[in-house]
């Protein structure tokens, strides 16, 4: 939720989910998804910045609640696990195959 302010001075919250348009001539008037409007006193770029927030805030809390992970266990089967020609700190991995048709002359 959003906390916006009314033009007559009264506060309340907003899904910012909710939120179908916004209009910005000359108030800021939000429209939501229900046919609702509101006639709001913050500017457009304010409301926008609450809604990145918050949508931010979402995030974080969904990663936290999944212990860092939730976007590999949401995308786990995209995943593929690939051998490394090297190891990551620059030394070779283990030694190829001996070829069986190198003669000595």
């Amino acid at each position: 939720m959003i906390a916006v302010t009314c033009r007559n001075g009264e506060h309340f919250s907003v899904d910012p989910e909710s939120i179908e348009r916004v209009e910005t001539t000359p108030d800021t008037v939000v429209h939501l998804a229900d046919g609702t409007k509101y006639v709001i006193s913050e500017s457009f770029d304010y409301l926008l910045r609450a809604i990145r927030d918050h949508r931010a805030t979402v995030l974080v809390v969904h990663q936290q609640m999944y212990g860092g992970i939730a976007a590999v266990a949401e995308h786990r089967a995209a995943l593929r696990i690939e051998r490394r020609a090297r190891s990551r700190d620059g030394d070779a991995g283990p030694p190829g195959p001996v070829r069986s048709d190198a003669h000595e002359d």
